[in-house]
């Protein structure tokens, strides 16, 4: 969810100085404060190290990442169906 949030919706929003991405009320009111406290939940019930936090961004980026690679492959002969 913070991924989500600030890769896809806040930071392209920086990026293109304001241009207006309807995700980023959504990112701001609900991903990022959820996200956030999940992660404090976890440390506060002593849940979360280091490696942990490491492990679930990555895994996080991975999920991300896999629609992007799958339009990418979208394209290649053994996908059409003509």
């Amino acid at each position: 969810m913070l991924i989500n949030g600030i890769l896809f919706h806040i930071a392209p929003m920086i990026f293109t100085r304001g241009r207006f991405s309807p995700g980023v009320f959504t990112a701001i009111l609900l991903l990022l404060p959820i996200g956030f406290a999940c992660y404090r939940v976890a440390k506060d019930a002593g849940q979360l190290d280091s490696f942990s936090l490491v492990v679930s961004l990555l895994i996080g980026a991975a999920l991300m990442a896999t629609p992007i690679a799958l339009l990418h492959i979208m394209s290649r002969p053994y996908f059409r169906q003509s």
